[in-house]
């Protein structure tokens, strides 16, 4: 690996573990395409605390001894063209449309400094791994792991928080069970999400008759959520100090919201991620990747763990919804169009003189 290719990693602007994951496709993108990693979570980072720090390195050790200043060469070449030296710390708002991020084009960049703001998981880049890499004939998610343990290094006043709650509310209380369920925005991203929610407590019944569960650490963004939970399970129930919403309150989730201590926001997510983890059992959202993360930490017993999914009966109802909604849409917008522009059907031409 020479001193002159780099991979820029920026963030997604997504949810803390989204942008995490992230990270986790592109450095093994660097591996591949023998560049050096950096990361650089700049102004569009939901977790930065100001326009000009790099919020990645507020709650993880860098993953290489070079910064985004070292990239910032005159004479350097970039990928995607729209870099330079002067403007790695602005953020590309026409990301979106995808211009020059195609994922070939970007592993066979010969450019100095390749720069990544899109996402990719780990998935796509699996055909790209020689047979002479470590990863050659893994699964995705036992790349994550590697990953992971390769990589990951948490800033040590993070890693003391989350030893000193495991120490006076978990230690002494085996076996214990780590639960996470979501509300807030991601009633947006996964349909009928409540319906996956019911489930959650006669799972929580079985694991706690089949593994004698001492007490279960609830991981939340939703006050219902815990009010029920508090409700069914008393004192037997731990549970982090966390800003919480509410269950169907999707403009006003926590990672939505700003924090008077900016940076507490992502500890919040990061101690009740890596506390899930230090438990023996674990139920979560197979949507989220708070509960992926969970996984992907330490190397769980298989049925140890428990992601719930909408089962394929379920999936094809909502299929036939989202047809029969999309059917009476089109159907709407025929009849406003009718209304709108009569001339076009044979009716009054509004526009006339």
């Amino acid at each position: 690996m020479t001193g002159d290719r780099f991979l820029l990693i920026k963030s997604w602007g997504c949810g803390f573990w989204s942008d995490v994951d992230h990270v986790m496709g592109q450095l093994l993108a660097a591996e591949l395409t023998n560049r050096i990693p950096v990361v650089y979570w700049g102004s569009n980072s939901l977790y930065s605390e100001s326009f000009k720090g790099n919020a990645f390195e507020l709650y993880f050790e860098p993953v290489s001894p070079f910064t985004l200043d070292d990239l910032a060469r005159p004479g350097f070449t970039y990928y995607p063209p729209i870099w330079n030296d002067k403007n790695l710390k602005v953020e590309d708002l026409d990301k979106v449309a995808w211009a020059y991020r195609n994922l070939g084009d970007m592993m066979s960049s010969n450019a100095n400094v390749v720069v990544s703001d899109t996402h990719y998981f780990v998935r796509p880049l699996i055909p790209y791994i020689p047979k002479t890499h470590w990863a050659y004939g893994m699964t995705a998610h036992q790349i994550y792991r590697c990953l992971f343990d390769k990589y990951i290094r948490l800033k040590p006043d993070i890693q003391q928080e989350i030893q000193e709650f495991y120490d006076e509310y978990m230690r002494d209380h085996k076996p214990l069970l780590g639960v996470h369920m979501r509300g807030g925005d991601k009633v947006k991203e996964v349909e009928n999400l409540s319906h996956l929610n019911k489930k959650y407590y006669e799972k929580v019944e079985e694991f706690t008759k089949r593994y004698g569960i001492k007490k279960i650490l609830l991981l939340t963004d939703c006050e219902e959520i815990l009010k029920e939970f508090r409700k069914r399970y008393g004192n037997r129930l731990i549970y982090t100090e966390a800003k919480r919403g509410q269950l169907s309150d999707t403009k006003n989730a926590p990672h939505l919201t700003s924090y008077s201590e900016k940076r507490r926001k992502g500890i919040e997510i990061i101690k009740d991620t890596y506390l899930a983890s230090m438990c023996q059992f674990f139920i979560g959202n197979g949507y989220s990747n708070v509960s992926y993360t969970v996984k992907r930490l330490r190397d769980w017993p298989e049925e140890n763990i428990f992601l719930f999914y909408r089962d394929l009966k379920h999936e094809q109802r909502l299929a036939k919804k989202r047809v029969k909604a999309e059917r009476r849409r089109k159907k709407q917008e025929r009849i406003r169009h009718r209304l709108e522009y009569p001339e076009l059907y044979g009716g009054v031409n509004t526009y006339a003189d």
